[in-house]
C-alpha cells in the first residue's frame, strides 16, 4: 500500500467523534442484510470479501445458523466484512445527502481493530481479510491441540480478577489470564480449561458471576506466545500505511499514529489483553464525546454508555429507517 501522508491531520480538522468496531461475539444470523439491500457499497464489499476468502459470506451471514456462524474461520471474516460494509454504506449515504463525517479517532474491540485499521486506511481491506484468515487458523489449530476456553466474570474489580487468575494458575501449561476489561466490573478471562474452571469457582466464592463463553478458542493470553510470533512473521509481509487518524491501542490505550505502531499492535494482539474501559476513557480525554459503533450489533455502544453517562453512543446496526444506515446519525451530526 503506497502512502504519501507524512503527518496526522490537525485535531481541529476533525469532529469529536470516534468510530468503533466490534469483535468476535457480535455476530448474529442475518447480520448486515438490511444494508446489503439498501447499499451498493455494501453489496460490493460482500462480493469482494467472498472473492478473497473463497467463502460465500452473503450465504454465511444471511442464511447460516448461530452455530455455523460461531466457528472462528467463519466468524472472523464475517464480522470484519459486515463492519466494513457498514462503514462503506455509511460513507455512501452521507455523500448522497451532502454531508460528511470527520472522525477524530478509531477504535476496535479485539478483532474490531482490523476493521479500525481498514477505516483509518492503515491497511487494505483485502490484506485485512488475509490476516483474519491466518489469525483464525492459528487460533483454531491451538484449540485443536490444547483444551482452552474463555469465561465472563462480573462483579469483581480488576485487581480482584487478576488475583483470581494468579491463584488459579499452576504453571505455564496450566494458566488463565485477564483477556478483556470491558466495564468497571465486567471482565473476560482466557486460558487452559482446568485453570479457567478453578478461576470461575474462586470468583463465585467471592460472590461474582462466572459464565463460560460458548467459544472454541482462547484469546488475548500469554498462552499464544508462539502463535503471536508466527502471526508477527506473517504481518511482516503486509504493507501498512500511516493512519489518516489515530487508532487507540487495545492493550495500552495509547494513540497509534504511525504505520509501524499499527503493525506492532497486531503483532502482539493474540497475547495482549483488551482494556476497553481504558480505551473509551482515553478517547474521551482526546475530546471525543460521540461514539458510533460500525458493525453488527450494539455491544460496544451499550458499553460506552455504561462507562460514562456523559458520552453519546449509537450503533449503525440500530438504523431501520431510510436512509440506512445513517438514520441514527442526524442528532449527532449537528455542527
Amino acid at each position: 500500500m503506497s502512502d504519501t501522508r507524512t503527518a496526522i491531520a490537525d485535531v481541529t480538522e476533525t469532529d469529536p467523534i470516534a468510530l468503533v468496531f466490534p469483535g468476535q461475539g457480535s455476530q448474529s444470523p442475518g447480520m448486515g442484510h438490511l444494508i446489503y439491500e439498501h447499499s451498493e457499497a455494501a453489496r460490493v464489499t460482500y462480493a469482494e470479501a467472498s472473492d478473497v476468502t473463497q467463502i460465500d459470506l452473503v450465504k454465511m451471514c444471511f442464511e447460516s445458523n448461530a452455530e455455523t456462524l460461531s466457528e472462528s474461520r467463519v466468524t472472523q471474516p464475517a464480522v470484519l466484512t459486515t463492519s466494513v460494509a457498514f462503514l462503506r454504506a455509511m460513507r455512501e449515504k452521507l455523500t448522497e445527502v451532502g454531508d460528511r463525517m470527520r472522525p477524530r479517532l478509531f477504535g476496535g474491540h479485539s478483532l474490531g481493530m482490523f476493521s479500525a485499521a481498514v477505516a483509518s486506511e492503515a491497511i487494505s481491506f483485502r490484506d485485512a481479510l488475509g490476516l483474519i484468515l491466518e489469525r483464525a487458523r492459528l487460533m483454531g489449530e491451538f484449540y485443536a491441540e490444547r483444551p482452552v476456553g474463555m469465561a465472563s466474570i462480573l462483579g469483581l474489580t480488576l485487581d480482584q480478577v487478576k488475583q483470581v487468575c494468579a491463584d488459579a494458575t499452576h504453571s505455564d501449561s496450566d494458566r488463565v489470564d485477564v483477556a478483556n476489561h470491558n466495564l468497571e466490573t465486567q471482565f473476560v478471562i482466557s486460558g487452559d480449561v482446568s485453570a479457567l474452571e478453578r478461576a470461575m469457582e474462586r470468583a463465585r466464592e467471592l460472590n461474582a458471576r462466572a459464565i463460560r463463553l460458548k467459544v472454541k478458542v482462547s484469546s488475548h493470553t500469554p498462552l499464544h506466545h508462539e502463535q503471536s510470533e508466527e502471526f508477527a512473521k506473517i504481518i511482516q509481509g503486509i504493507p501498512f500505511a500511516i493512519p489518516v487518524r489515530p487508532i487507540v491501542s487495545n492493550s495500552t490505550s495509547k494513540l497509534l499514529t504511525t504505520a509501524e505502531e499499527v503493525r506492532h499492535e497486531f503483532e502482539l494482539q493474540l497475547r495482549s489483553p483488551v482494556y476497553w474501559t481504558e480505551n473509551v476513557q482515553a478517547m474521551a480525554r482526546e475530546g471525543v464525546h460521540t461514539f458510533v459503533e460500525v458493525g453488527p450489533g450494539h455491544v460496544l455502544s451499550r458499553m460506552v454508555k455504561r462507562i460514562s453517562d456523559q458520552l453519546i453512543a449509537v450503533s449503525l446496526d440500530d438504523a431501520r429507517e431510510e436512509p440506512i444506515p445513517i438514520s441514527v446519525l442526524p442528532q449527532i451530526m449537528a455542527r
